[in-house]
């Protein structure tokens, strides 16, 4: 299962523009995405754009419906973001992503972003998978 989320990540065309890496796939996807300048969102407090923090949590809740339904294709219905607290430029983010409910149809994926400790994460999102098969 993890070379078949490699494999998504190598093709991806945002994993590659984040650069974002699959730290583990057992029990639950967990991936580092390392700080880039072209992330800044705020120069000011050098911190990520928003839409990088979303994007970042969207491939790893896509990540974990891979591994939930294997070949199966999901498309992403909805996506509920919650920004805490400045995601700091020149630090990686951690994202972790799990499942919430598996249906028939449907698939329910939380995913959590930190910099420092996963008891001060800086964003999570909510995110709803329809299962395309």
């Amino acid at each position: 299962m993890t070379h078949q989320l490699e494999k998504f990540l190598d093709e991806s065309p945002y994993a590659i523009n984040y650069g974002i890496q699959l730290l583990s796939a057992e029990p639950d996807v967990e991936c580092l995405t390392p700080w880039a300048d072209h992330f800044t969102g705020n120069p000011l407090l050098q911190a990520w754009h928003g839409g990088v923090v979303t994007g970042v949590l969207e491939l790893t809740g896509a990540l974990q419906a891979l591994k939930i339904t294997g070949d199966e294709s999901c498309q992403l219905l909805s996506a509920n973001i919650n920004f805490l607290r400045p995601t700091r430029g020149n630090l990686v983010v951690h994202t972790h992503a799990y499942l919430v409910r598996s249906g028939k149809q449907i698939l329910n994926i939380d995913v959590v972003a930190w910099q420092s400790t996963l008891q001060n994460p800086t964003a999570c999102a909510s995110l709803t998978f329809a299962r395309t098969r």
